[in-house]
């Protein structure tokens, strides 16, 4: 179910060395062109492209995005204003190749402030050689308003899910239109005062070594061994989980180990952060729940499903793995796959995963022997996603503890995973990824959900808080979960 939900993710920045592709060469006619094979694609291909918005209002807003295109046919903007944006499917991804994006970053000056977005207001998250503190929180950028900015910035989420954890600096960067490579800002420092400053842009190598400098996120190990645990105080253990995407066994060794220690040192407490958790397999989810689930036995329930299960749409499909063109019995072969696995519904027009889906399936799942039964924090935001948003519906359903953070990007009773398909657009060489099916939580399989939120936290942080922890170079959510929890002890 893992799947990557930010288009310009830093990942698909390390490109070849030896690029001779120049954006230069596309053209208008050939972004124009891409752009209606790539609405083609998303309309027969994704698996309920009308969930969220009317076959009437998607065509009004791609009519739209086009005319931004026709009107600036450049190469950020088509990656900006890219008709993934519509449908409310954080799972799309449109990927940038990387001889062309490698061109483009090269030619691209970069904002040089690292920023971080809590409660709607984008504040300085590194230090800087302009000596503007961090937790200055900014009002203009260029003559624009933050609200305005924030607007303008595409959201990876799912249905209409409002979300806030954005790349704010790289963003301002592509949509900058000075030319002469500088930016202007105007901020409010931590005593209130209003300034304004003038900075220079910086190259996309020193953009990258600043953004690894940033104050958040504090918990950079987990980021590295995705899972990662240590003991905060003496009565408190903290575990972080960063993917679902490990092989079960694999995963398994990894939480007894940890769920060992914490049995050993008897913790009363345990913080479990999901933060920027991408998602990953859906069987790793009620695995993790069994080290903390208060009941011997609890339901893990959840159910594929999918409008169109067939490849509808056979141009410019390739294998990502080895970028080479679907042949006609690669597509028999995948139809074969999916309609052996899929039956239609007695009622709508839905096809529903049957039991030769998936044989690990276990609906009645035991609890684990190395169970933790004290008390438990859960760690969310906007970019837990996916499999873990699913993870935060089981812990929030079986009232297992209390969620600090942010809303999870993807809804709390279904999304979108599983058997991506992978295009390849012809003029810009983009890649566009597809999930092949919905995926329900908890009994919820209405074929008709309109909308849709996250899991929602029992607290969110405010702004005082923040800045109050943010200047002390601690990660506000966890330092909050730890008073939470010196009240109730």
């Amino acid at each position: 179910m893992i799947k990557k939900i930010f288009v310009f993710s830093l990942l698909s920045f390390f490109t070849s060395l030896f690029s001779q592709y120049s954006i230069s060469e596309i053209n208008k006619d050939a972004y124009l062109k891409d752009f209606d094979i790539a609405t083609a694609i998303l309309l027969n291909q994704h698996p309920n492209p009308y969930r969220f918005h009317s076959k009437e209002a998607i065509a009004k807003k791609l009519d739209s995005l086009r005319k931004v295109i026709e009107k600036d046919p450049s190469y950020i903007n088509f990656n900006i204003n890219n008709p993934g944006r519509v449908l409310g499917d954080g799972h799309i991804s449109f990927i940038p190749d990387s001889n062309y994006h490698e061109d483009y970053l090269n030619s691209t000056y970069f904002f040089p402030l690292i920023t971080y977005v809590n409660n709607g207001n984008i504040y300085v998250n590194a230090d800087n050689k302009y000596n503007i503190e961090v937790g200055s929180k900014l009002l203009e950028i260029n003559n624009r308003s933050v609200a305005d900015i924030l607007k303008q910035i595409p959201e990876q989420a799912d249905g209409n899910i409002k979300v806030e954890d954005l790349d704010i600096s790289m963003y301002v960067s592509f949509i900058n239109e000075n030319k002469d490579h500088t930016f202007t800002i105007k901020y409010q420092t931590l005593n209130g005062e209003q300034k304004k400053a003038s900075l220079e842009g910086i190259t996309f190598t020193r953009f990258n070594y600043e953004s690894r400098h940033a104050v958040l996120p504090i918990d950079v190990s987990s980021e590295i061994y995705g899972i990662f645990g240590y003991e905060i105080s003496p009565d408190t253990f903290y575990l972080s989980v960063r993917s679902f995407s490990y092989d079960e066994s694999f995963f398994y060794e990894k939480l007894k180990k940890y769920f060992h220690k914490i049995k050993n040192k008897k913790y009363k407490n345990l913080v479990v952060d999901i933060r920027n958790n991408s998602g990953g397999s859906v069987t790793n989810i009620p695995l993790l729940y069994s080290f903390m689930s208060k009941e011997k036995i609890f339901t893990n329930s959840y159910k594929y499903g999918s409008k169109v299960i067939d490849i509808n749409y056979s141009d410019y499909l390739i294998d990502p793995q080895t970028d080479r063109y679907y042949s006609e019995k690669d597509i028999r072969d995948s139809n074969n796959f999916m309609r052996q696995r899929f039956d239609k519904s007695e009622k709508g027009d839905y096809y529903f995963g049957n039991n030769r889906l998936d044989d690990t399936y276990i609906k009645n799942y035991p609890r684990d022997g190395l169970f933790f039964d004290g008390k438990v924090i859960l760690l969310i935001n906007n970019r837990t996603f996916s499999a873990a948003t699913y993870f935060a519906s089981l812990f929030k359903k079986e009232k297992r503890g209390e969620i600090v953070g942010k809303e999870t990007g993807s809804c709390s009773n279904f999304t979108t995973a599983a058997w991506f398909l992978t295009y390849k657009l012809p003029n810009t060489k983009m890649t566009i990824s597809i999930p092949r099916t919905e995926i329900f939580f908890n009994n919820n399989e209405n074929d008709n959900i309109p909308n849709c939120t996250g899991v929602i936290p029992d607290y969110k942080i405010d702004n005082n808080f923040f800045l109050k922890v943010l200047k002390e170079r601690k990660d506000p959510e966890l330092q909050y979960s730890l008073q939470l929890l010196s009240r109730k002890s």
